[in-house]
């Protein structure tokens, strides 16, 4: 014998409706507001614009020939940042400003920079902790205002502390 349907029954169809509903919502919400944003520009108006200096750049860039080998390590509660430039020939070059910073993919809050030195030969500093994960290692060299050389290097740092 089939039930007869009561205004019970439909009360409770459409409880249960706008529950699921307000429940589906709240976890939308939820996961939007608590997961990684994308990036922003400041002014995306003034990148576009810019767009053919960099183009610039880096042809002058690749037309000087230069070389450089990065490397990292974990150093104390830094990483150390080493690098070697090297002309066409092979040759070290000196007289540079150089310069390493670790972006975070996504919180320019968490960015850590730090200026090398040379030993007359190769570049080294050390940048304040950066947390495990991964990071893109910016390595900028200049002589006064105009700056010769840029790379972006994607890199992964691993969790050093002890177990």
């Amino acid at each position: 014998m089939a039930e007869q349907l009561t205004g019970r029954h439909v009360l409770a169809m459409l409880g249960g409706f706008f529950l699921v509903m307000f429940a589906a919502n709240v976890a939308l919400i939820y996961f939007a507001l608590h997961t990684l944003h994308g990036s922003e520009l400041e002014n995306p108006y003034d990148a576009s614009q810019a767009f053919n200096r960099r183009i610039a750049e880096a042809r002058a860039q690749d037309e000087r020939g230069w070389t450089a080998s990065v490397m990292t390590r974990a150093e104390g509660p830094g990483e150390r940042v080493m690098v070697e430039f090297r002309d066409r020939t092979g040759a070290p070059i000196s007289d540079l400003e150089v310069t390493a910073r670790f972006q975070h993919p996504f919180d320019a809050a968490k960015d850590r920079q730090a200026s090398l030195a040379s030993d007359g030969m190769d570049y080294e500093g050390v940048a304040t902790p950066v947390g495990p994960g991964r990071w893109t290692l910016v390595i900028e060299a200049s002589r006064g205002a105009e700056r010769l050389y840029r790379s972006e290097n994607k890199l992964a740092v691993a969790d050093t502390a002890p177990n």
